[in-house]
């Protein structure tokens, strides 16, 4: 078995084939979402800097309405749907672009369900599979860090992201964090929390550092107290948050990384024990990567 390790030249070369979305982010609108057309509401799929053409997220979905995705918050830009006779078929679509529904359809889902959407703008598919979490309707694929800790400071734009957890959706996390002293809350989406409206903000529980508060009455915040790595992961069933600073060294982890045994998952993100030919997510230890196995 010979793995193909997509550097950053290949990697390059292959979005060429269509431009990718802004920012690491890839919006989800529609009916079908549980916020239907609203901008200001729109959650976005993350993509990880090892693969920037790959954006991933598990939200709840309506069946038989429609949806798209979008590479701004904002209309009239670059916008990804299903090619011109497509269908979901075993989870997967190809994809078409386009700007305001030129160019491309909408995509359906045949049941309600929370689903893990894997878009790879690289080649144009979508893998679009329910999620083995089912307990309650996902809502946000993602959260964003804003402060004076982050390198994006107060731009809600510029947002430090917090991954979904795919076998915890309601999870949210980020390792390694390079954060500076200060303050910072948590925007629940870009286009909204950008007018600052607290409904779109979770806050410092005024009585518990470690629990987060929704549309909070005064702006409580978590203060970094000495610049350096912190992980920090939410959980947004019991509102916990934990912060802590990561203070393994850059050997630790090299090391750490080369002796974990390395996991592949195909693009939906599904685990696969014995890769075959084809492109995959190689995850080994805390680095994700995306491969090809020839």
């Amino acid at each position: 078995m010979k793995k193909l390790l997509l550097n950053t030249v290949i990697a390059g070369a292959l979005l060429c084939s269509a431009p990718a979305a802004t920012a690491g982010c890839l919006w989800i609108m529609g009916d079908a979402t549980p916020y239907g057309w609203s901008l200001d509401d729109a959650t976005a799929l993350l993509s990880e800097p090892s693969t920037p053409d790959i954006y991933t997220g598990t939200i709840y979905l309506k069946a038989d309405q429609d949806f798209k995705f979008l590479t701004t918050t904002d209309w009239g830009n670059l916008e990804y749907g299903a090619k011109e006779g497509a269908t979901l078929t075993d989870g997967k679509i190809e994809l078409a672009s386009g700007i305001e529904d030129s160019g491309y359809a909408k995509i359906k889902v045949s049941e309600s369900a929370n689903y893990l959407l894997t878009v790879d703008l690289a080649d144009l598919t979508a893998t679009i599979t329910k999620s083995a979490y089912q307990d309650s309707e996902i809502k946000l694929c993602s959260l964003f860090i804003v402060g004076d800790p982050t390198e994006g400071g107060w731009s809600v734009d510029n947002g430090t992201p917090l991954y979904q957890n795919p076998e915890a959706p309601y999870c949210y996390g980020a390792t390694k964090l390079a954060l500076k002293e200060g303050t910072f809350k948590i925007a629940t989406v870009i286009k909204g929390g950008g007018t600052w409206d607290n409904k779109y903000w979770y806050f410092r529980d005024a009585d518990d550092a470690n629990k987060m508060v929704l549309n909070q009455d005064g702006d409580i915040q978590w203060r970094i107290e000495k610049a350096g790595n912190y992980n920090i992961e939410t959980n947004l069933n019991t509102l916990a948050i934990s912060i802590t600073e990561d203070t393994s060294t850059g050997v630790d982890a090299i090391e750490a990384e080369t002796a974990e045994t390395p996991v592949y998952y195909n693009l939906s993100g599904v685990r696969v024990e014995n890769p075959a030919h084809g492109f995959y997510i190689c995850r080994q230890g805390k680095r994700a990567t995306k491969v090809f196995i020839d």
